[in-house]
């Protein structure tokens, strides 16, 4: 019997996947909805089918429609060359270890490739305007080997810092285990809203540090380009005027496309 709680990778299909090689990325929500983004974009722009679900009584009982159909909150779409595991809700605190635990089990029963965690934390705004921080990508890796290939893709490492949550818990699991692991963190402008730049820069990182994979980072960063235009005119169109002015007569709010 199942003890309650217990975690379990349950594949699907007939024919078991074989990812031997292949590189796996983690993508757990965070701020700006980064790592969530870059995980459904590479599932949709890479047609990888659904091929495992993570189940346990203490995950979210939600479940995701995609083209009408049910899928379990924690599960992992793969093909011949990557595999990505995707949820769209955070693990409750007392899970992180034994996930991160059972995620690195997996892994290591497919001998797959590197292990990337991608994840979004929030970055500073100066004086209203974004700080140039923001366009960082910072790498932390588990080991020495992890550490080299960093170094390789030429991506700043965090120096000092604390880090939490599920990606700490993989950091700390690969580093006993010592197993190559690397998470990604870049920094998103808002906590809540989507940010499609910080997901773009996300991919932008992944292709130095995994270069066969071959993604696309422009149509995210073309989609961020246009969030941020609209951001800024709904602003323009609810500036309070300034007192003292605005005796003549008001201009009707313009809308652009």
């Amino acid at each position: 019997m199942q003890a309650k709680g217990a975690i379990q990778v349950i594949e699907e299909g007939v024919i078991p996947w074989h990812g031997e090689g292949s590189p796996v990325l983690v993508c757990f929500p965070s701020v700006g909805l980064a790592s969530t983004i870059v995980g459904q974009y590479l599932i949709r722009s890479k047609n990888l089918p659904k091929i495992a679900a993570v189940r346990s009584d203490y995950l979210p009982p939600a479940t995701v429609i995609i083209d009408s159909l049910p899928n379990p909150s924690v599960r992992v779409h793969a093909n011949g060359t990557m595999a990505t595991l995707v949820s769209e809700f955070a693990p409750p605190l007392e899970l992180i270890m034994p996930l991160a635990s059972s995620i690195l089990d997996w892994t290591q029963s497919k001998k797959t490739g590197l292990v990337v965690a991608v994840e979004g934390i929030l970055g500073k705004k100066e004086q209203g305007e974004e700080s140039k921080e923001t366009e960082i990508v910072l790498g932390i890796p588990s080991t020495l080997e992890a550490k080299a290939l960093l170094e390789k893709a030429k991506i700043q490492m965090l120096g000092e810092g604390i880090v939490g949550g599920i990606t700490a818990a993989l950091l700390n699991e690969a580093s006993l285990r010592k197993l190559p692991l690397v998470v990604l963190f870049a920094m998103a402008t808002e906590e809540e809203l989507p940010d499609h730049g910080a997901a773009a820069r996300l991919l932008e990182s992944l292709n130095k540090l995994l270069p066969n994979l071959r993604i696309d980072p422009q149509p995210l960063f073309a989609q961020s380009r246009l969030i941020e235009q609209t951001i800024r005119n709904g602003m323009k169109l609810h500036r309070a005027p300034a007192a003292g002015k605005g005796t003549g007569p008001t201009k009707e709010p313009s809308i652009y496309g």
